[in-house]
C-alpha cells in the first residue's frame, strides 16, 4: 500500500479492511479527484461494464474518528 493511501487511514481498522478486499473491489477508499474521501458502498454490472455506488465519508466507521466535513465536502462538488 502507498504512503498517500496510509494518509486516509485513521486506524488499523480501516485500513486492514482495504487491504484485504479482492478485485474489483480494492481499492474501496479512496480520494477523489477533487479531494473528497470517498468509499465504494456498492457494485453492479451492467452491458455498459461495472458501475460503482460510491460514498463520502464523514466518520470512519470503525473508531469514529472525524475524517472530513460536510460542509468542506459540499463546497468541492459541483452540480
Amino acid at each position: 500500500m502507498s504512503d498517500a493511501l496510509d494518509e486516509i487511514f485513521c486506524c488499523d481498522s480501516l485500513r486492514g479492511v482495504v487491504a484485504d478486499l479482492p478485485e474489483p473491489a480494492a481499492p474501496t477508499v479512496y480520494r477523489a479527484d477533487n479531494g473528497v474521501l470517498m468509499m465504494v458502498v456498492g457494485l453492479v454490472q451492467s452491458e455498459e461494464g461495472l458501475g460503482y455506488l460510491d460514498q463520502a465519508i464523514l466518520h470512519c466507521p470503525f473508531c469514529g474518528t472525524k475524517l472530513q466535513d460536510a460542509k468542506a465536502i459540499a463546497e468541492k462538488v459541483s452540480h
